[in-house]
C-alpha cells in the first residue's frame, strides 16, 4: 500500500490541470472587488497555489526549470492591512 506522501509527491499532470483549472474557476468567481480581509486572502492564495501548480507542471512536462521538491509547495505568508484603514 503507497503512503500519503508517495500520493502527494507524485500528480500527474492531468490532475495538475484539474487543480489549476479549479483554481482559475475560483478566482473567476472572485474577480470583483473583494468584500472582505477573507476573501482578500483567498485570491492571495488561490494566485499562489494556482501558480505553484503551473510551475510543478511545467516541471513535469519539460519546459521549465528544476526545482528541488523540499521548495515545491511552500507557500509565504505575507500580512494584509487592516480593512478599516484600506477603507479610510
Amino acid at each position: 500500500m503507497l503512503n500519503r506522501r508517495d500520493k502527494w509527491s507524485s500528480p500527474t499532470p492531468a490532475k495538475l490541470e484539474a487543480d489549476i483549472a479549479y483554481f482559475d474557476a475560483r478566482l473567476s468567481l472572485l474577480r470583483d472587488k473583494p468584500t472582505s480581509c477573507y476573501q482578500e486572502a483567498q485570491i492571495k492564495a488561490y494566485r499562489e497555489l494556482e501558480a505553484l501548480l503551473t510551475k510543478r507542471l511545467s516541471r513535469l512536462s519539460g519546459q521549465g526549470p528544476l526545482l528541488p521538491d523540499e521548495l515545491l509547495g511552500q507557500i509565504a505568508v505575507e500580512e494584509l492591512p487592516d480593512q478599516a484603514a484600506a477603507d479610510s
